[in-house]
């Protein structure tokens, strides 16, 4: 197998298939894999990812150690995954300082676009006819516009909802280390 599945595979064990999911979708999604199956190669003492992750599927024992494990090096994980991210806010910082006006308001300008496209468009279809072959277009346009842009700029300038996110997930890691459900 190869080693995305595998590390996929470890994080739907655990119940963490989404954030984990989440954290190899990002720039260093490689290097989030090698870790996670290097916890799972540690915990069960084998060298060989298919192994591992066969030896935590079968016993519930190791994929307990490897769900602590996992939880030992979640901030680092989580770090590791969103470094990219501290690249973009550098820039952010760095562009703030600059001389340039243009470049001190392009996110600005740029959020400003975007959302007076997306109210157009949403308005569009709102209140204009569409012709039916069109619709399942319209619709995943919109859903686009408010599910990925508009939150992303929400998220950018009034902060994500990902520690909200972390609490819970580290609550459901917790149950699932104390064997409450």
């Amino acid at each position: 197998m190869d080693p995305i599945t595998i590390a996929l595979g470890l994080a739907k064990l655990t119940g963490l298939d989404e954030k984990i999911g989440r954290w190899i979708g990002g720039d260093n999604g490689e290097k989030v894999v090698s870790q996670v199956i290097d916890i799972a190669q540690s915990v069960t003492g084998t060298n060989n990812p298919d192994k591992a992750l066969a030896a935590i599927q079968a016993d519930p024992n190791q994929l307990l150690d490897f769900e602590k494990a996992l939880s030992k090096q979640e901030h680092e994980l989580e770090k590791l995954a969103y470094q990219d991210r501290a690249d973009a806010r550098a820039m952010q910082v760095a562009a703030l300082q600059s001389g340039d006006r243009f470049s001190k308001r392009f996110v600005y300008y740029f959020a400003i676009a975007w959302s007076l496209f997306a109210f157009a468009y949403l308005a569009l279809i709102t209140f204009a006819d569409i012709p039916t072959a069109n619709i399942r277009f319209a619709d995943t346009v919109l859903g686009f516009l408010l599910g990925t842009v508009l939150a992303g700029m929400f998220g950018f300038f009034y902060g994500s909802s990902a520690g909200n996110e972390r609490r819970s997930e580290q609550q459901d890691i917790q149950q699932a280390i104390t064997g409450k459900h």
